[in-house]
């Protein structure tokens, strides 16, 4: 009495199957990657940056301009309205014309920007495009940004609703 062995081809074993769907898992998770990192690009970085080599470092030069022109302030948000008050060494000297940029922490879609006007000697006044989110960090800048104050929106409810700006490094 002789044993039949049935010998199956390769493709009716689970093994091989087995095998294949783990090594097909690399090439999926791959793209899977690949898509995500090519529909969310990096967040520009900002601040006072220079390259040195193949790193960037902080040059610090807009808020040491900042500093020696005696440069502080006060912003106030009211509905869709920012007003300004700078102080400065010589308030003649100041801009007719300030860009301010209210920087979501997380993501550039948060981002608010606005150019207040001077409507006296060191007051400034605009409108804003949208509503800035609460935990924001505002910029304060002359047109062609030589120089900046900086300061945090508040989320507390007994918050003051006056921001102060001063010479920081972003």
């Amino acid at each position: 009495m002789e044993s039949e062995i049935t010998v199956r081809p390769w493709y009716r074993e689970p093994w091989p199957w087995f095998i294949l769907g783990i090594l097909s898992l690399g090439p999926i998770f791959g793209l899977g990657i690949l898509t995500i990192g090519l529909s969310n690009p990096p967040e520009i970085v900002s601040g006072d940056h220079a390259p040195l080599g193949r790193a960037l470092v902080d040059t610090n030069q807009r808020t040491a301009m900042a500093r020696s022109m005696g440069l502080s302030g006060a912003l106030r948000v009211d509905g869709g309205q920012v007003w300004i008050e700078l102080g400065a060494n010589d308030l003649k000297n100041l801009p007719d014309s300030l860009l301010v940029k209210f920087v979501h922490p997380a993501t550039s879609d948060g981002d608010t920007t606005a150019v207040v006007h001077r409507n006296g000697d060191n007051q400034y006044m605009g409108e804003l495009a949208g509503s800035p989110s609460e935990r924001s960090r505002i910029v304060v800048s002359d047109l062609s940004q030589t120089w900046w104050l900086g300061g945090r929106m508040r989320s507390e409810p007994d918050a003051p609703d006056e921001i102060r700006l001063s010479a920081q490094r972003l």
